[in-house]
């Protein structure tokens, strides 16, 4: 156990609580209403919850209900002084553990982890006969996937910049999570920036902050996600979008640990831990001078490659099966099963989406589903109405060869090099260099 949430807006009760719990060795978190509860959830991924049924903003089962669809993997017991047989059983069915009346003393406090304990390690010993590692939301029995989150977990205990690559859709961001997670800074805060998804000006402001005046709509002062992240981590997702001016602001935090406001001269000083994310090949956006050199160098101390879905089809049943679970408690389904027609769908389907894709289907499937079985209606017509490519051999061709093949039919079909560069949507310089990987004239 490594972290354990408290909801309940008795201070007495609280208090009684961290004092038991700390004295077992555990870290405690407390929040006093549902809202703040859910909320520091989110943030720092607890296994267990102590939680109230009677919450002064929200009801205690509608708190459960947030909490197991984030995370369905966790035990929550139930504390509350309003003890019925009718609540217990509808806390049990919406997926409690376990149920406590007040007033508790310390030996059921400490029978209660004890039996979660043992029923979690009962669990990874069944996973682990199976092949399968679970760790948060990341879920696999695939060999590589193993190798990058004991790369991950080994990468933690520094606070070297990583880079995280692959294509969109493969985790990128959860993986980010579990480093800071596993990490010394996992008590800071974990900050995620969007380079894709912010205009330049306001990107620059979103990371760095400003003061009032320092440009039209700077209307008060604003602390930038930089600051707000000191002694935590700062997540870059999507890297290869940053402006060259914000690259260079970037890199001289990176290089001085410091960086300036907008409009404001004065330096400050943050310990932040940075880990980035990109779908694109930064090695080429180099090349290109696109992206700066030296920001490559200074991210990429480490990098970790999460291969695409396609390259581990033993994970797509398990990945399924985690998230229907899921939203089908969400949805208050009694959904259960996944019927073999469906799966060999799911598992002939590419997915170029990858895992988020994947989540998107099943949460779609929960949502439709009629029965207590995934059907081949409740999935997207495109997915339902999938098959092979007549050739085994050509379904599996490495990727380099499926690219080369593309570039070379375009080539063939092209007037020149110019237009064959703007259909495939590349650079010319990219293409000259892929031209000459390939050895295409």
């Amino acid at each position: 156990m490594s972290k354990i949430l408290l909801i309940d807006d008795d201070k007495n009760i609280l208090t009684t609580l961290e004092i038991y719990i700390q004295e077992l060795g555990v870290q405690t978190m407390s929040a006093s209403t549902g809202v703040q509860g859910v909320s520091i959830f989110h943030r720092e991924r607890p296994e267990i919850v102590f939680l109230d049924l009677k919450l002064p903003d929200q009801d205690g089962l509608k708190v459960l209900e947030e909490i197991l669809a984030a995370g369905p993997t966790t035990y929550v017991v139930i504390i509350t002084a309003y003890a019925t047989i009718d609540t217990a059983v509808a806390a049990i069915k919406k997926g409690a553990y376990d149920y406590l009346p007040k007033p508790f003393t310390p030996a059921q406090i400490k029978h209660v982890l004890d039996k979660i304990i043992k029923v979690r390690a009962l669990e990874r010993e069944v996973e682990s006969l199976k092949g399968i590692v679970r760790e948060g939301d990341f879920i696999t029995r695939n060999a590589k996937m193993r190798d990058v989150l004991r790369l991950a977990r080994q990468l933690a205990e520094a606070s070297a910049g990583i880079l995280i690559s692959g294509e969109s859709g493969t985790g990128k961001g959860i993986l980010a999570r579990l480093v800071h997670d596993w990490s010394p800074r996992w008590r800071g805060p974990f900050i995620i920036v969007d380079c894709a998804g912010l205009q330049e000006n306001l990107l620059e402001s979103d990371l760095f902050g400003h003061v009032r005046g320092a440009f039209t709509g700077a209307l008060k002062d604003k602390v930038g996600k930089l600051e707000l992240a000191d002694n935590g981590t700062v997540f870059l997702d999507e890297v290869s979008e940053l402006s060259p001016a914000v690259q260079a602001k970037l890199l001289h935090f990176l290089q001085h640990h410091e960086f300036e406001r907008l409009g404001d001269p004065r330096p400050i000083k943050v310990d932040v831990r940075v880990i980035a994310a990109t779908n694109k090949d930064l090695e080429d956006l180099v090349r290109e001078k696109l992206f700066r050199s030296d920001l490559y160098f200074r991210l990429n101390i480490v990098e970790i490659f999460l291969p695409p879905l396609r390259e581990r089809p033993e994970d797509i049943q398990i990945i399924a099966e985690h998230y229907l679970a899921r939203f089908a408690r969400v949805n208050r389904k009694n959904l259960t099963q996944i019927s073999d027609q469906v799966m060999r769908r799911l598992e002939a389907y590419p997915w170029p989406g990858n895992v988020r894709e994947l989540v998107n289907v099943m949460e779609r499937g929960a949502i439709l589903a009629r029965g207590d079985r995934l059907e081949s209606e409740d999935l997207p017509p495109h997915i339902a109405g999938y098959s092979r490519p007549d050739s085994e051999a050509e379904s599996l061709k490495p990727i380099s060869e499926v690219e080369r093949e593309h570039i070379q039919r375009v080539l063939l079909r092209s007037s020149s090099l110019e237009e064959a560069a703007r259909v495939l949507g590349i650079d010319p310089a990219t293409l000259w260099r892929k031209r000459k990987k390939y050895n295409l004239d």
